[in-house]
């Protein structure tokens, strides 16, 4: 079941356009966002975590890459 979907944003918030694909697990989610960072390029970034239901933002995951 599809409970979240995802936004990948920089510092300032602005979406990036990553395709994340909606679902239940946030680990996947964050795997997907590292993958499209390093073929794009981007060292950091903020991955939003939102509510299907709602659409409440429920949590901001920081990532760094190496």
């Amino acid at each position: 079941m599809r409970r979240y979907y995802y936004e990948l944003m920089d510092k300032r918030y602005n979406d990036l356009g990553a395709s994340i694909p909606d679902g239940s697990n946030k680990t996947t989610a964050v795997n997907h966002a590292k993958r499209w960072m390093r073929e794009n390029g981007i060292k950091n970034a903020q991955l939003s975590v939102n509510s299907l239901r709602t659409s409440n933002l429920l949590d901001v995951i920081d990532i760094e890459l190496d």
